[in-house]
């Protein structure tokens, strides 16, 4: 592991967030940095002793805060639904905690990237359900979007880009299949409008026909 944390840039920025919006706890930013004081040969960066070392949430928010830049990069937001998805399906975090941090990724449009809409819908059906079968149906529905994250965890770091670039294109495959299923819809739900263009576009080739035809008979 490396002695400085200069590496870990992406990963101690979802430490930071997630032990501000409580979706990790202190005990694992600790565990990480014990790790690393471990296995380590050399002498590690004071920054893991002082993380280690560190008494409460906000302490160990300032010491990170103070050794990295905030990025708000879109793999963050995507890292932390990862995290969510594990949690909630292991209930060690219940469906208001997942939706209001959801919520609070939506808010940042850069760590939330073209998903932002989904992320917001979640919270607002979940204001609208009232009876546990709703909560239920709404747990099995968050699970399910959240399972394409599922792949991101705190100790597979180094595997976070690439995971990443196949989440994107996952996202990107989907999204164009939906576009073409849409398009598929609307014209079968207008039969007409699709026979009118039809007969339009058919009588433009007639014209076009009759006008070459009257062009050769009269070379």
């Amino acid at each position: 592991m490396s002695t400085s944390p200069q590496p870990y840039n992406l990963l101690l920025e979802v430490f930071y967030w997630g032990l501000q919006w409580e979706l990790i706890t202190k005990a694992e930013a600790v565990k990480w940095a014990d790790d690393i004081i471990i296995t380590t040969e050399d002498i590690p960066d004071y920054f893991f002793i002082e993380l280690s070392m560190s008494k409460s949430v906000t302490e160990a928010k300032v010491l990170i805060k103070d050794k990295i830049g905030i990025s708000n990069a879109t793999i963050i937001g995507n890292v932390l639904l990862g995290l969510i998805y594990y949690k909630l399906n292991s209930n060690n975090i219940g469906l208001q905690k997942a939706c209001e941090v959801m919520d609070r990724i939506a808010l940042n449009d850069t760590m939330a990237g073209d998903k932002m809409g989904s992320l917001y819908q979640f919270s607002d059906e979940l204001q609208e359900a009232f009876r546990p079968e709703h909560y239920d149906y709404l747990r099995i529905e968050i699970l399910e979007f959240l399972s394409i994250y599922r792949d991101f965890a705190l100790d597979n770091y180094d595997m976070w880009p690439s995971i990443n670039d196949q989440i994107e294109t996952l996202i990107f495959n989907i999204t164009q299949q939906r576009i073409e299923q849409n398009e598929t819809v609307k014209q079968a739900q207008n039969p007409i409008n699709f026979i009118h263009q039809f007969t339009i576009n058919n009588g433009i080739v007639y014209i076009d026909i009759g006008s070459r035809n009257s062009n050769i008979i009269k070379g």
